[in-house]
């Protein structure tokens, strides 16, 4: 074992287990949604950017779309470029951005958001309620938005200072 190896604390293990834990199990469960039968009017992340708009109130800038979702702001985009097409939403320029695109959900991608986030939710039903009960899914609810919440508290790891003790 190198020096490196020897440095990490069995704190540090602890966390890194727990992290992969939970990676791993999201995984298995977003495979389990994707191949859920569900996606037949909409994509898995098509129907993400939908409820991002929902949630948001039904129109967002798209820099701000890009934050509430997990892909790179070109791949959004494309998305959503795609996504309008289909008469899902549409995009328009914010009238005090001229550089900014304003993408707004349509009556169409509305009622499609409804009607998969309703499957969608049974879905989820099927792969976590009927692992966890009541009780364990509260408990690891309350750990995640612990999680969630202490990440604000904690500070960014200053990269330059990482690299100056390897050299």
């Amino acid at each position: 074992m190198d020096d490196a190896a020897r440095r990490v604390t069995a704190e540090e293990r602890a966390a890194a287990a727990t992290w992969e834990a939970l990676f791993r199990t999201q995984v298995v469960v977003l495979r389990r949604l994707q191949d859920d039968p569900i996606w037949g009017q909409v994509s898995m992340r098509e129907y993400d950017v939908l409820f991002v708009l929902v949630e948001g109130g039904g129109a967002l800038r798209l820099r701000e779309l890009t934050e509430g979702i997990l892909l790179a702001q070109s791949s959004v985009s494309r998305l959503v470029e795609r996504m309008e097409r289909r008469g899902l939403v549409t995009r328009s320029t914010p009238a005090d951005d001229a550089r900014g695109t304003l993408v707004t959900i349509t009556d169409l991608g509305r009622r499609l958001q409804r009607e998969t986030g309703a499957e969608h939710v049974r879905a989820i039903g099927r792969y976590v309620g009927e692992a966890l009960d009541d009780d364990q899914q509260a408990r690891l609810r309350s750990l995640l938005e612990a999680l969630r919440a202490a990440q604000a508290d904690i500070p960014p790891v200053d990269r330059g200072a990482r690299r100056g003790r390897r050299g």
